[in-house]
């Protein structure tokens, strides 16, 4: 979901970089990528090795949360670029999708809300016994969509952190990358990477296969 149709990695980037600012310590683009797809415990660990073993991470995350509460109630979150268009596309050819995501259901619904009832399913890390690294949540969107996996068609961002457990389960996977780059050890086993959702888009329409859709 995050980084794939909604645009809240540059909102966090954003958040982020002000909060630690304002802990006086600054916070770089690359230091912030690494916390991209991981869990809050690695995180965790990640601040104290950039920051210092005392740096206040509880304080530092109720700062982001709290910037994030005020900038979505008067901004909103973005959607990615093409998002709306991908998914008109696949409700046009009547082609079933689900939401396969790591982020708790009220934050699914605060980004995606009005767009919700479109997927035919929507699996968070509450429906499923394990979480990352593990494939369980890729496992339940396709049995929801009643689809064996390797009829399915994940699209994900970054495979460095969730693609992987998509070719786990021998799911087809394209990529659409955004702040975080494609290892080229996944572009290589990926049916495809593109640029932008329209660009995958584009392609679809050209040539659509056989398979169903899981977004991530």
């Amino acid at each position: 979901m995050d980084g794939l149709l909604v645009d809240s990695e540059r909102l966090e980037r954003r958040i982020w970089r002000a909060a630690s600012r304002a802990m006086g310590v600054e916070l770089t683009d690359e230091q912030f990528a690494t916390f991209i797809g991981h869990p809050a415990e690695h995180g965790d660990g990640l601040l104290r090795q950039y920051f210092g073993a005392g740096f206040d991470v509880a304080g530092f995350r109720a700062a982001c949360r709290g910037r994030m509460e005020q900038i979505v109630a008067t901004e909103g979150v973005p959607l990615r670029a093409g998002a709306l268009a991908w998914l008109a596309f696949l409700a046009a050819r009547g082609i079933p999708y689900a939401l396969a995501t790591s982020s708790p259901r009220a934050i699914v619904e605060e980004r995606l809300g009005p767009h919700l009832p479109g997927f035919a399913a929507v699996v968070t890390r509450a429906d499923v016994a394990r979480g990352k690294p593990f494939p369980d949540i890729y496992q339940e969107a396709a049995r929801r969509l009643g689809v064996a996996p390797g009829r399915c068609l994940a699209v994900e961002d970054s495979p460095a952190r969730r693609g992987g457990r998509a070719l786990r389960l021998s799911m087809p996977l394209v990529v659409v990358p955004d702040l975080v780059p494609v290892p080229t050890t996944v572009a290589a086993r990926a049916v495809a990477v593109f640029a932008t959702l329209d660009e995958l888009r584009e392609a679809a329409t050209r040539s659509w296969p056989a398979t169903r859709a899981v977004q991530a």
